[in-house]
């Protein structure tokens, strides 16, 4: 009885190991890198997301929320975003030099100073404020290899179609939540859909993302990126997060 207890021991300890291996399907990373690089080039773009999230609330239980925005960037230090939803109509304004966030809905602002860099803001905004901005990892010159360094499993699940539209699927995997991504199939390989699945007792389980009406390279004038004040607008302020 000795062996065959000594061979599932062993066979346990080696199928233990298989399965903390790291795997990454080389087409799906070829795919990632043509996408990130052909976004990198650009020098401005614009594009409308609609996104939808659901998120356990105590005592009530799944609340889905959703949202549609619409971005504008340009060159390396330029963001306006203008976002409709459950928060209400609000926008994000960045000249390189302060981000003002103004709320349509309640008619104030606050300015922030931040970094020259549209992604240096974004990461600053992020870890001192828990602000988000939509779509903002795709346009990391780093992604693909962010991607890689996060996950335990990335797997490209061949072609399939979004509202009519071919596309590669690609699922990215750790211990924390299962990534899909569908990236356009024709000659500009853009992102088209994005859903996220929270593993675990996590608030928010679920957040999907569709991408539409892709603009490269609009001209767009260095004064739509700074905030004009509305009239009987009122400045408030907006604290860190702890």
């Amino acid at each position: 009885m000795k062996k065959p207890l000594l061979f599932l021991i062993f066979l346990g300890i080696f199928l233990s190991a298989r399965a903390q291996e790291k795997s990454y399907d080389t087409l799906a990373v070829v795919v990632l890198d043509h996408m990130s690089a052909l976004i990198g080039d650009l020098t401005s773009v614009q594009f409308r997301l609609q996104s939808e999230s659901d998120q356990i609330i105590h005592g009530i239980g799944t609340v889905t929320t959703q949202e549609l925005s619409h971005v504008w960037f340009s060159g390396p230090d330029k963001l306006l975003v203008e976002i409709w939803g459950n928060k209400g109509h609000r926008g994000f304004w960045y000249n390189s030099q302060t981000l003002t966030w103004y709320s349509f809905t309640e008619n104030n602002y606050v300015v922030i100073d931040v970094p020259d860099k549209t992604i240096d803001m974004i990461d600053s905004i992020h870890s001192t404020y828990g602000i988000d901005f939509p779509a903002a990892d795709f346009f990391y010159p780093t992604f693909t290899d962010d991607l890689i360094a996060w996950s335990d499993f990335i797997a490209f699940q061949g072609r399939t179609n979004i509202d009519g539209q071919s596309c590669y699927q690609i699922v990215a995997i750790n211990q924390e939540m299962t990534v899909q991504i569908w990236v356009s199939d024709e000659v500009l390989c853009l992102p088209l859909k994005m859903v996220i699945v929270y593993h675990g007792d996590q608030p928010l389980q679920r957040y999907e993302a569709t991408f539409s009406d892709w603009q490269l390279n609009p001209d767009l004038p260095n004064g739509l990126f700074d905030f004009a004040l509305p009239p009987g607008a009122h400045q408030v302020s907006i604290l860190p997060r702890k």
